[in-house]
């Protein structure tokens, strides 16, 4: 259950945040939040979510946002060498070692693996870092929701992560928060609101923090197909990396009406709902994330 009432040092402050029951929507939640973080001076906020679905259960991912970033734009980017992020102009990555989950992946392989699949992607020279395992109960959002975590909103901007991979959580992390027990996986952007410091039309990111619904049975299987209750953990680390490095949901999707079932098309990483393994970047994963990176840290 989401914490209703608490105090808890933010930046040079004190924040405190004084819960209502009728916030009882992820919208109202995370705008509550917001309202109490501007007036603590934190100098940071929940900017958007996104969530990707096993698309058997005819549901499909959403990207929700919540701060506009002044000029109308629906995204949030880091920005290159930006002196808020210690000035650094590669993007950095942790996962967390406390919420892990019981099944038998290799989880930080599986992650591990996505994250150098999109640092290959030939457009880009991008350097992304592994800082390594962190044996810490990492994430503010799961902590703002009662499910361990920190409470100090500024510790990846501290320790200088700019991804974190945050663990798997229990399915009901993933009602609490306004979702469905259908979400495999959800990125949280946190972001430093109303600022576009470097004129790109586009809002500037903080850091970014990525769930795992442990509800699931992860498995590695590249070729994981519908129908047998298993999710291939690299797949849908893929996709959730996408969205730590910027990029959106892709794809439609439509019910086949003789048996049920979702189509999407055309067929990428970044589609929001999961059919099948897809360990590899398609065309459109690509061309996304060239248009977001390919000019790095020049853009």
């Amino acid at each position: 259950m989401r914490k209703t009432n608490f105090l808890s040092a933010i930046a040079a402050g004190t924040m405190v945040f004084a819960g209502s029951a009728a916030a009882d929507n992820l919208g109202a939640m995370i705008d509550e939040l917001n309202d109490s973080l501007e007036a603590s001076g934190a100098g940071l906020a929940v900017g958007m979510v996104e969530w990707i679905t096993e698309a058997e259960s005819e549901e499909m991912g959403q990207t929700i946002l919540f701060k506009d970033t002044g000029n109308k734009q629906l995204g949030f980017d880091f920005v290159p060498g930006d002196p808020r992020r210690g000035g650094r102009t590669n993007i950095t990555y942790i996962m967390d070692a406390v919420d892990v989950t019981a099944d038998a992946t290799d989880e930080f392989a599986a992650i591990d693996n996505a994250m150098q699949t999109w640092e290959d992607a030939k457009c880009s020279d991008i350097p992304i870092t592994d800082l390594g395992d962190v044996n810490a109960d990492e994430g503010f959002v799961q902590w703002f929701f009662g499910f361990g975590g920190n409470s100090d909103i500024n510790a990846p901007i501290v320790n200088g992560w700019d991804i974190a991979h945050d663990g798997f959580l229990p399915g009901n992390f993933f009602l609490a928060f306004g979702g469905s027990p259908n979400i495999l996986g959800v990125a949280f952007t946190i972001i430093f609101p109303g600022t576009d410091i470097d004129n790109n039309g586009v809002g500037d990111a903080a850091y970014r923090e990525i769930y795992y619904n442990d509800a699931f049975n992860w498995v590695d299987n590249p070729n994981d197909g519908p129908g047998d209750g298993l999710i291939d953990l690299e797949s849908v680390a893929l996709h959730e990396a996408g969205h730590g490095l910027s990029q959106g949901h892709f794809g439609n999707a439509a019910i086949i009406n003789s048996n049920g079932r979702i189509r999407i098309s055309p067929n990428a990483v970044m589609n929001a709902g999961y059919i099948f393994a897809e360990q590899d970047l398609q065309g459109n994963d690509r061309g996304g994330h060239c248009s977001n990176w390919a000019n790095w840290p020049n853009n």
